[in-house]
């Protein structure tokens, strides 16, 4: 019984492992991007959009996301509110398991008066 519980035990450990090892910096990368997203509103809302999207570019590089692109994200006024939003997919192959497509999308507004607003 005791080896069951070992066996058990070591088999939750790889699997949290090969989890960490392929998927954990993709969403590391999807909450980096709700940082991006808010940092490129409060641009937009302080500046223009000029400025926004030149944002954009410079955060991705700034924080080594290369394969997120600004081409990835869409900047819009609604309501008067400036939202900026990013949407992007990755496919994932861990051995033994096979292909995975991870699909992600974050949005953030502000307002003209340099407030993020939450929902």
């Amino acid at each position: 019984m005791k080896n069951l519980i070992v066996l058990i035990l070591v088999a939750f450990a790889v699997c949290g492992g090969v989890w960490l090892i392929y998927f954990f910096p993709y969403y590391k990368d999807y909450y980096t991007m709700q940082e991006v997203v808010q940092s490129v509103s409060l641009t937009w809302a302080a500046y223009n959009k000029p400025r926004a999207e030149t944002e954009i570019t410079m955060q991705l590089q700034k924080r080594e996301i290369d394969y997120i692109t600004p081409q990835n994200c869409e900047l819009k006024e609604s309501g008067g509110e400036f939202v900026t939003s990013c949407a992007w997919q990755v496919d994932v192959y861990p051995p033994l398991i096979g292909g995975r497509r991870l699909d992600f999308e974050v949005e953030a507004a502000a307002t003209k008066d340099g407030r993020l607003v939450t929902e």
